[in-house]
C-alpha cells in the first residue's frame, strides 16, 4: 500500500499504477478500487511519463521578420513506461493485442503468443493510469483516463544475465469515439482528475 500523501502536498512524489480495459468501460472514481474489466498490468519499471506533444507553426508576413501568429496543427497525448512483468498476457497486449493462447505440446503446457501484429488494423484500449495518495489537494488520489489510445511504438524484450527483461511501451491518445469533425470535445483525449476529499 502506498505511504500516506504528507504536505507540501503540490510536491509529488510517488509511483503509479497501468490498468488497461476495452474502449467504452466506464472510469472507477478517484477514490474507488478499478473494478469490471480494468485489469492490471503489474510492474513498471522506470516510472511512468505522461507527454503532451504539439506541432506549433508560425505564421509570418512579408511586412515583419517575426512570427504574427502561431497556430498549433497537431498534437498528441503519449503515456510511456517499461513492463517488467513479462508475462504472455501482456506481451500480447503490447503487441496489438494478439492471441494469447494455452496449448498443450505434449505433456508440456504453456501459452503462445502470435508475434505477427496482424496487418493493417491497430487495435485500441482504454488506459487507466492511477497515482494513490498522489493528489497536490491533500492525501488523495490522482488517475489519467484515456478513453482510446493504441501502443504506437516498437517494443524490445532484451534477456541479460544481470538485468531484468522488460518491454517499452508508448501509448498514443486518439480521438474518442465520441468526438465528431469540427467540434470543441475538450475531452477527447481524457481527463486527468485529481481528487480533493
Amino acid at each position: 500500500m502506498p505511504a500516506a500523501n504528507v504536505l507540501p502536498y503540490q510536491i509529488i512524489a510517488g509511483v503509479c499504477d497501468v490498468y488497461f480495459a476495452p474502449v467504452g468501460e466506464p472510469f472507477p472514481a478517484v477514490d474507488a478500487a478499478p473494478a469490471g474489466n480494468w485489469l492490471p498490468l503489474g510492474h513498471t519499471d522506470g516510472g511512468i511519463t505522461v507527454r503532451h506533444a504539439q506541432t506549433i507553426v508560425p505564421l509570418r508576413t512579408d511586412q515583419v521578420t517575426a512570427a504574427v501568429k502561431a497556430v498549433r496543427s497537431e498534437e498528441d497525448l503519449e503515456i510511456s513506461f517499461a513492463v517488467a512483468e513479462l508475462t504472455a498476457d501482456n506481451y500480447a497486449l503490447v503487441l496489438n493485442q494478439v492471441a494469447s493462447t494455452p496449448i498443450a505440446d505434449g505433456g508440456a503446457t504453456g501459452k503462445v503468443v502470435n508475434m505477427y501484429r496482424g496487418g493493417f488494423g491497430v487495435e485500441t484500449l482504454s488506459l487507466l493510469v492511477r497515482g494513490e495518495h498522489l493528489s497536490p489537494e491533500g492525501d488523495f488520489n490522482l488517475q489519467y483516463e484515456v478513453p482510446s489510445c493504441y501502443q504506437s511504438e516498437a517494443p524490445e524484450a532484451g534477456f541479460t544475465k544481470d538485468e531484468k527483461a522488460m518491454l517499452q511501451c508508448t501509448f498514443l491518445a486518439i480521438a474518442a469515439l465520441a468526438f465528431e469533425p469540427g467540434s470543441e470535445d475538450a475531452d477527447i483525449f481524457g481527463v486527468l482528475r485529481i481528487g480533493t476529499q
